[in-house]
């Protein structure tokens, strides 16, 4: 599944390049984001707890800055259409609602969007599909569920690929472009889950779903390199 998203949006450039060989723009691109994970609480007990009471973790502990920094390749009609390779750090915070600590996690993924958009002058919007592959991650998110897991996780959390959309809005000085969109997952980045025991004369094997999604206000700038 992979190779074949990975072929189809490489598809999609050549796309691009092939049917508007005679209107043809590229350059670099790079921007910031805040991120945050989108998806309900889960429960666990701490591995480290006498009392062996199960605990909330909300997902929505709030947003983390990134970076994005790559390249596109876009058609140059009113009517466009727009293909980008963009290295993405991304990131959430975790909360344990009883004590109210936070936890950050970051991770990196290849973000491959494609556009279809309409410009007027120097004002823009597009949207259109998202494609998120993983890179690699901090292992911050590993170590803060291997806690809340009878077994320590040997495996990453995060998923290999995930399919999302984007939408925004933009404009043109010349060489220089200004971007302002929302990208978000309609698959989760890390889908699994948690096995925990329960305390008391009748202890219980339980488990909680940790499936999350990811939402990404992304400001970014871009320099044409072709003339």
């Amino acid at each position: 599944m992979k190779k074949f998203s990975t072929s189809l949006f490489i598809l999609l450039f050549a796309a691009v390049c092939s049917g508007y060989a005679q209107g043809v723009e590229w350059g670099l691109k790079a921007g910031l984001q805040m991120t945050q994970f989108m998806g309900s609480d889960f429960e666990g007990v701490l591995a480290t707890s006498s009392s062996r009471i199960p605990e909330k973790i909300s997902s929505k502990g709030g947003s983390t800055f990134g970076y994005t920094l790559g390249g596109y390749v876009r058609s140059t009609e009113n009517v466009f259409l727009q293909g980008e390779l963009l290295v993405s750090i991304k990131g959430a915070q975790l909360e344990r609602l009883s004590t109210s600590t936070k936890t950050s996690v970051q991770y990196g993924q290849l973000d491959i969007p494609f556009s279809i958009g309409y410009k007027h002058n120097q004002f823009e919007i597009s949207g259109g599909p998202l494609l998120s592959l993983q890179l690699f991650e901090n292992g911050t998110l590993k170590e803060f569920l291997s806690q809340y897991s009878n077994t320590p996780l040997s495996f990453s959390p995060y998923k290999s690929y995930a399919f999302g959309y984007h939408a925004g809005i933009g404009a043109n000085f010349n060489k220089l472009g200004v971007n302002l969109r929302y990208l978000a997952s309609i698959q989760p980045v890390s889908d699994m889950y948690i096995s925990y025991t329960t305390a008391g004369s009748d202890p219980q094997l339980r488990e909680s779903l940790f499936q999350q999604n990811f939402g990404s206000l992304q400001l970014a700038i871009s320099y044409r390199l072709s003339k």
